[in-house]
């Protein structure tokens, strides 16, 4: 008896014209199932992510990969490269949570840092926002740490937006005679008002080990695949791949390896048999995922009016706000003074001519102002029909007084009169916004300008990003120190973990940036930027230096000239950092923004301007220092080994303005 398990060409042809829209990718993506069973039902897959390269192989030659990207690493992709798509599907490594493994969990350094991989996805999921996800793992994933290992993946993944659904389901459930237990973790993006998702329904088992041996089997349901532990007699009790069929002992092959996983038989393995074997048992049951897609699918369907966004009260943090201030108080001053070395205001100002939004310009003249729309419509305004002094006290009291992120009525109104679709640059974008302005009777056309405030606390001025990781290599380390070290879990775990690598004889040599565009850019602002900031990001964890960047040259380097080689090039360094590079996107070493407006804390501006280039470096060098992100969020902090053998530690750079002037 065969299972015809995929769907005929009428069939086939139905799902492509009720699911071609559906757009999907496939992480950690192994030999296909995922691929083999989204695509049956008609959705497209637009790029997909295994590390392996027997598992490639397998994947390619059963895949046209010339109509996606074929990543080879998801670590050494920035999320925001990734394509837009409607569903992420993810069979994250499993290892570091099953019983056959040691448990690990997210402290699992062995093989590329899967431990922690699964943050790879979250990423992922902020920064594209897909309809749904389908992500599936050991069933003991759930018990993981007594259960906080599970809660805190859902917790996260609710955090970036998605109700969350969960179920193990075996493939014994669907008509395939294996017991391989799994968890699926399903999420759609949308409110609490999206109603309960429902897991397919079971299906009894007509189909049996016997079908599958194509003899008379003493097991209906065969055992879960698994990968390794040969060596076990049929009688053991841990016997997973030894059967009696028609009264003869008999070890499980490929050809019944592929049917108990649900793969087609002209499914091809260019790969060795043990190869053939190992992946098989790494594999998802594609039929248990083709029923969960499917009732993904109908759910999109049936509820997408309800998955649209809703117009939901816009909420902002501090930043967000002070940002809008900023703007509403250029309006309302027009002539804005540039800042010293304390923020404070000098004699020398800039007369602010024209405000260049996205949806609108603004023309300030006196008291009056013009505002011309997309559509060259032109209306007249009193400036104080737009922005007055009591409201702006009102604001700056509503921004020093609140916590945390708020909503803000004289803001929305604001936003709206003026037609802003956003109130801040993305973090693809370094201008805030653009000004037109004059100086001395010379016009400056255009300025790109980015708004930094102190009045909620430090602004970033490197966010924490899995490409702002840097890699050392530890030289002189026992492997077999790994996870005594990776357990070092105090309140400076990072610190505290360099140190015992140092104690046990391990040496940290900067190796490289975990994004290679990073690099890249980092020595187009000075060919040794990534060693000198590898340097410095050390001290700075093992506490040798303070957090400020320009302290770390006169506490770590002795010589005077050397002090003032690299202060100057750390100058540089921040400058570009804030008015001109990303850290996943290469960089032609032009800046995209000239320009800095500070808000300083009692809510005056100040204005900093590469016209007057050294102030502008020195002060923001100055206050630069050195800020500690999550280390589970950003993948840092452990011990882990990769594919050459070797052994690496990473450390996360990320940077703030400090608001204390120095």
């Amino acid at each position: 008896m065969n299972l015809d398990l995929f769907a005929t060409e009428n069939e086939a042809q139905d799902y492509r014209s009720q699911n071609s829209d559906l757009k999907f990718i496939d992480l950690f993506a192994g030999i296909g199932g995922f691929h083999l069973a989204l695509s049956n039902l008609g959705a497209e897959c637009v790029f997909a992510s295994e590390k392996d390269k027997f598992a490639r192989q397998t994947y390619e030659e059963n895949f046209d990969t010339a109509n996606f990207e074929f990543n080879d690493d998801i670590r050494k992709i920035s999320p925001d490269q990734i394509p837009d798509h409607d569903v992420l599907c993810a069979g994250f490594p499993c290892q570091p949570f099953s019983q056959a493994g040691l448990k690990k969990g997210f402290k699992d350094g062995e093989d590329s840092e899967r431990g922690n991989l699964f943050y790879c996805i979250l990423d992922i999921l902020e920064a594209k926002k897909p309809k749904a996800f389908i992500l599936e793992n050991v069933r003991h994933l759930i018990k993981h740490d007594e259960g906080r290992t599970f809660d805190t993946i859902q917790n996260l993944l609710k955090k970036a937006g998605y109700r969350v659904h969960y179920q193990v389901l075996k493939a014994s459930d669907y008509n395939i005679p294996q017991l391989r237990p799994r968890v699926f973790i399903v999420g759609f993006r949308g409110d609490e008002d999206l109603p309960p998702f429902v897991f397919p329904p079971k299906v009894p088992l007509t189909y049996t080990m016997s079908d599958v041996f194509e003899g008379d089997c003493d097991r209906d349901v065969g055992f879960t695949l698994r990968v390794g532990g040969k060596g076990s007699t049929i009688d053991d009790r841990r016997n997973y791949e030894f059967y009696r069929v028609d009264g003869e002992v008999r070890r499980i092959d490929i050809p019944e390896a592929k049917k108990i996983m649900a793969l087609p038989d002209n499914y091809k393995f260019p790969v060795s048999k043990s190869q053939t074997m190992k992946q098989l048992g790494n594999s998802v049951c594609v039929e248990v995922v083709r029923k969960v897609a499917e009732s993904v699918f109908e759910y999109l369907d049936v509820n997408s009016n309800s998955l649209k966004e809703k117009n939901m009260p816009v909420t902002r943090n501090k930043g967000e706000l002070s940002e809008i201030y900023a703007l509403l108080k250029v309006i309302y001053q027009e002539i804005i003074a540039y800042g010293d070395l304390s923020a404070s205001a000098t004699d020398d100002t800039i007369k602010v001519m024209k405000i260049h939004l996205d949806n609108s310009d603004i023309e300030l003249k006196g008291v009056h102002c013009y505002v011309y729309d997309n559509a060259d419509n032109t209306t007249l305004y009193n400036k104080s029909q737009i922005i007055n002094e009591i409201e702006l006290n009102d604001i700056l009291s509503h921004i020093k007084e609140g916590n945390g992120t708020f909503s803000s009525g004289i803001i929305d109104s604001k936003v709206s009169f003026l037609g802003m679709d956003k109130s801040k640059g993305t973090s693809q974008e370094k201008s805030d916004i653009v000004l037109s302005f004059l100086e001395r009777g010379i016009e400056n056309l255009n300025q790109g300008t980015s708004i930094k405030s102190f009045l909620g606390g430090s602004p970033t001025l490197l966010n924490a990003s899995q490409a702002t990781n840097f890699i050392y290599e530890i030289e002189g380390l026992d492997s077999q120190n790994i996870d005594e070290i990776n357990n070092i879990e105090t309140r400076s775990k990072v610190k505290d973990r360099i140190s015992k690598i140092e104690s046990l004889g391990g040496v940290l040599k900067f190796h490289k940036c975990e994004n290679s565009t990073y690099e890249s850019t980092l020595r187009k602002v000075d060919s040794k930027m990534p060693e000198i900031l590898a340097s410095a990001l050390k001290s700075f964890f093992l506490k040798e230096t303070s957090n400020r960047l320009s302290e770390y040259v006169s506490q770590h380097i002795a010589d005077s000239n050397r002090q003032q080689e690299v202060d100057c090039r750390l100058k540089d360094f921040v400058k570009s950092t804030m008015l001109g590079i990303f850290p996943t996107r290469d960089w032609d070493g032009n800046l995209k923004a000239t320009a800095v407006l500070l808000v300083n804390k009692d809510g005056d501006l100040v204005f900093y301007h590469t016209n007057k280039e050294a102030t502008l470096k020195d002060f923001f060098y100055q206050q630069t220092f050195f800020d500690t992100p999550s280390t589970s969020r950003h993948r840092f902090g452990n011990v882990y080994r990769e594919n050459d053998g070797k052994t690496y530690f990473k450390l996360n750079l990320q940077l703030r303005l400090s608001d204390k002037i120095f």
